[in-house]
């Protein structure tokens, strides 16, 4: 025990410093002057340049929010759980070829809190004799 005391208690020394530039937005350039619009590519892409703020505030997960908003708003409507599963479906495609990892770590813990719901009202809820 006192190893793993030891060994979570010692610092990290490294014999070489890693620069690391900070990166920010190009809209958040406030020294750019007019020249920021042409460095966000606002005479090239309109959608894209008008997306980028959300895309910043969302962590380039914007498609996926968007999907995932979609979706529980359907839900919420018309409560019932096709909607949303058809929605999802048919954004299935292009959510795994954008964010492949992601979108798994995404199902793997949504699938997870629907078993563990689904086991949940099996045992609480079912299991009981009402009458």
């Amino acid at each position: 025990m006192l190893a793993i005391a030891v060994l979570i208690l010692l610092e990290a020394v490294s014999l070489q410093a890693i620069q690391v530039n900070t990166t920010e937005p190009c809209f958040l350039n406030f020294s750019a002057g007019a020249d920021m619009w042409r460095q966000c590519g606002m005479g090239e892409d309109y959608i894209a340049t008008s997306l980028l703020g959300w895309e910043w505030i969302t962590g380039g997960y914007f498609t996926m929010v968007i999907v995932g908003l979609f979706s529980l708003i359907s839900y919420i409507k018309y409560h019932k759980a096709v909607y949303p599963l058809m929605i999802l479906v048919m954004f299935l495609p292009v959510s795994f070829f954008l964010f492949p990892v992601e979108l798994m770590v995404f199902i793997g813990l949504f699938t997870t809190a629907l078993i563990a719901s689904l086991l949940y009202f099996v045992f609480n809820k079912q299991t009981k004799e009402f009458g």
